[in-house]
């Protein structure tokens, strides 16, 4: 069963709202959206059109009142974002016809790479062409996407395999066969103007055929598979995963751009980023080995797992050291969101104090409650920053639920990441191999093991994405810093050995 075209109450609705939008009507798209929020939990009207719908009155508020806004705090948009996203997690979600699936992933990945976070929004198109390949929709703004992250890119050889995957995929939408459905009618001029300029600063041809994505060595056995699942989920630290799991994209090159430091002096920066990195690698190959130990219960125990004296508690607890690995890159990676808040705090000079900076506070000019943002952050001209401004909110702060700081979280899910990222740290949190509900005050929480592994994903998603924009955010500030210098002062090369590990010379 399909919700579309079967409850003329949803037509009626969607027809105000298409009408009140063209017409720039502000007053009857908040009254529209209030109607929309109350019709939710409405028997037979279906949830997911119901948010999609409110994320289309805030679509409409926010182009009547401010359409391209580049203020960092947007509410009519953030709305949207957050409408979206509970349309793609409401239980009617899957009753939607396909093409109203595309259509709201779509939106979504729109409004990411429009707040600066283009890897969110590739990631999300490319689901959308993974089900639906002939969306023309997103196609056309993959290529649009692409090419925005090119120019983000530092390393002319990325930027240009970027842009060249940019234009064919604008130059496919040509085809008469793709589905163009909601499609704004100049975008076919568009994007083929888009495809023309790019063909005049590259030789997109040229690329196309000398730069084979797949002719790399994965090597063997344990490493080859630990690639193949690093591919496949894009977290490989390199632009051209965002390519797809090609092999050319199996290594871990991204690093912080060109930048200057104080004479004499060991560039700090690059070895925290050091640090972070491989950090990061870290939780990523925990998560790979407890992928490979899964099913928990179907495998030999690990030898560590030997001669341990548990006790069966009778709700299907998951012991296993695979099970340790999935919670210990589950910390590791949400760790590094305060580790990456540290970095700001320390280029940007915010000022905070280190001890106390975290990625949801930091930003602003008093990080608990969140309200002003930092006059040295405060709608800054960097759009990599502002997609790492962005991202944050994705996860909730300390404050979330009191009375000094808001609760402005976009994603459904992310109290339910801070709830699991404090109960490792500070309470009970057993995994188990069953969903099971809750118990009356026994003081543990718990969480069936494969709801974990996705939420390990997620974060190692989050953490991913982050660490990139970090290094783009730094690499567009230089830029602007080398022009304002224009020519003042000195400025003496230095070029740093990559690092060499012990066993390199053996």
């Amino acid at each position: 069963m399909t919700y579309e075209g079967t409850n003329a109450q949803i037509d009626d609705l969607a027809q105000r709202i298409d009408a009140a939008s063209d017409h720039g009507d502000t007053a009857a798209l908040e009254s529209l959206d209030t109607e929309c929020a109350d019709l939710l939990g409405s028997a037979g009207l279906p949830d997911a059109l119901l948010h999609y719908f409110r994320s289309n009155v805030q679509d409409g508020l926010q182009t009547a009142l401010n359409p391209r806004d580049w203020a960092w705090r947007q509410p009519h948009r953030e709305r949207q974002i957050l409408y979206l996203r509970q349309a793609r997690t409401a239980p009617s979600f899957n009753e939607l016809t396909p093409s109203r699936r595309a259509q709201i992933i779509t939106n979504l990945a729109n409004q990411m790479s429009t707040l600066g976070r283009p890897i969110e929004a590739l990631r999300l198109y490319e689901l959308v062409l993974v089900t639906n390949p002939q969306f023309a929709m997103a196609l056309a703004n993959r290529g649009l996407v692409r090419f925005t992250f090119a120019q983000m890119i530092h390393d002319d050889g990325h930027r240009a395999l970027l842009e060249a995957y940019a234009c064919r995929d604008l130059e496919l939408v040509v085809d008469p066969d793709l589905d163009w459905e909601s499609a704004p009618s100049n975008i076919i001029a568009r994007v083929r103007a888009k495809a023309s300029e790019i063909r005049s600063a590259v030789d997109v041809d040229l690329v196309l055929a000398e730069i084979d994505l797949d002719g790399w060595s994965l090597g063997e056995g344990d490493a080859k598979a630990y690639r193949l699942r690093t591919l496949n989920q894009r977290l490989f630290l390199n632009p051209l995963v965002m390519l797809g799991p090609h092999s050319i994209a199996a290594n871990d090159p991204l690093h912080l751009p060109s930048h200057t430091f104080s004479e004499g002096t060991v560039p700090p920066l690059l070895g925290w980023y050091n640090q972070m990195k491989q950090e990061f690698v870290g939780a990523r190959l925990l998560y790979h080995e407890a992928m490979e130990a899964e099913p928990f219960d179907d495998l030999p125990p690990h030898f560590a797992d030997d001669g341990i004296r548990l006790y069966d508690t009778l709700d299907y607890p998951a012991f296993a050291i695979g099970g340790e690995k999935m919670r210990l890159a589950f910390r590791t990676a949400y760790g590094l969101l305060d580790k990456i808040a540290g970095f700001v705090n320390l280029y940007f000079e915010v000022g905070h104090d280190p001890n106390r900076v975290d990625l949801r506070g930091v930003w602003y000019a008093n990080p608990r409650k969140r309200r002003e943002l930092h006059a040295n952050i405060a709608d800054r001209p960097n759009l990599a920053l502002r997609g790492l401004y962005w991202l944050s909110f994705d996860i909730v702060g300390e404050t979330r639920g009191t009375a000094d700081g808001p609760d402005d979280a976009l994603a459904p899910e992310a109290a339910h990441l801070n709830s699991l990222r404090n109960a490792l740290e500070h309470r009970c949190l057993v995994l188990t191999t069953e969903t099971f509900g809750a118990r009356d005050n026994d003081g543990i929480e718990r969480e069936e093991i494969t709801a974990f592994r996705r939420n390990t994903e997620r974060m190692l998603e989050l953490v991913h994405e982050a660490l990139i924009l970090l290094s783009l955010a730094m690499h567009e500030e230089e830029m602007r810093k080398r022009q304002e210098r224009s020519g003042d002062g000195m400025i003496i090369n230095t070029v740093l050995p990559d690092y060499r590990r012990a066993w390199d010379d053996c």
